[in-house]
């Protein structure tokens, strides 16, 4: 699975009651219910999905110290944080 920088280095080093926001793409060839059995074990281990992402991407919030977890959690392809994407845009662009 790959790990961004950041995730790397907040896995490594969490700040304790940290919380962070990545984005999660599942193995492409997961079907929905095997997507749907991922949603349930990241929030199991103490994710919040925020939204669903084109491309079988989930924008997830957990705590740093709960990033090993996700980690864990089987059916994942990457996790990038999700400023390193860039989904949210930028506050300062004229709309």
């Amino acid at each position: 699975m790959y790990l961004s920088h950041p995730v790397r280095r907040m896995r490594e080093d969490p700040l304790e009651g940290e919380s962070v926001t990545v984005v999660v793409h599942v193995e492409d060839e997961l079907t929905q219910d095997d997507i749907d059995a991922v949603e349930t074990e990241i929030e199991r281990v103490g994710g919040t999905i925020e939204d669903r992402l084109p491309f079988d991407g989930l924008c997830v919030q957990v705590a740093q110290e709960q990033l090993d977890d996700l980690c864990s959690v089987s059916g994942l392809e990457s996790i990038e944080t999700d400023n390193v994407l860039g989904i949210r845009g930028d506050p300062s662009e004229d709309m």
